[in-house]
C-alpha cells in the first residue's frame, strides 16, 4: 500500500529567489506527488500507477503531462471536479507545483470529510445545521 506524504505547497517567489530547494524539481518531489496521486486513485477506485524516480531522471513535457492528466482523473473519479486547479503545461513554476499539491491535499481533506459524512434519513449528512427546527 502507498503511504500518503504531507504535501508542501508553500512555496513563494522569495523562496525561488533564494533558491530553496523545495523550489526545485527532486526525486523525492515527483515521488511525493506520484504516491500522493496514486494513493488518491485508490481512494477513489481506479488504478494510477506512481512512476518512482531516481536522481538519474530527466522530466519531460511527457511525463509532466502524464503527471497532470493522472491528477485529473483522479479528482474526476473523486467526483471533485471543482477542487483545487491543475495547472497546463510547462507547469514548472514553484506556483504550478503549489497548485499541484494544494489540489492533492484538497482532495484528501474533501475524501476524509466524506468518510465522516453519516446517512441520515437517505441522505449523506455532514453536520449542516440548515432547516433544523
Amino acid at each position: 500500500m502507498i503511504e500518503w506524504q504531507t504535501p508542501v505547497f508553500d512555496r513563494t517567489a522569495a523562496d525561488a529567489a533564494a533558491r530553496e530547494d523545495k523550489c526545485f524539481f527532486s526525486p523525492a518531489l515527483l515521488n511525493r506527488i506520484e504516491g500522493n496521486t496514486a494513493y488518491l486513485a485508490q481512494l477513489a477506485g481506479i488504478t494510477v500507477p506512481p512512476r518512482t524516480w531516481s536522481s538519474t531522471d530527466f522530466l519531460t513535457a511527457t511525463e509532466m503531462q502524464r503527471i497532470l492528466d493522472n491528477l485529473s482523473r483522479v479528482r474526476t473519479a473523486l467526483k471533485a471536479d471543482s477542487v483545487g486547479q491543475i495547472p497546463q503545461l510547462p507547469a514548472t513554476g514553484w506556483w504550478d507545483v503549489n497548485n499541484i499539491e494544494k489540489t492533492q491535499a484538497l482532495l484528501m481533506d474533501s475524501w476524509q470529510k466524506e468518510q465522516q459524512a453519516v446517512s441520515y434519513a437517505g441522505e449523506r449528512y455532514a453536520g449542516d445545521t440548515i432547516g433544523v427546527m
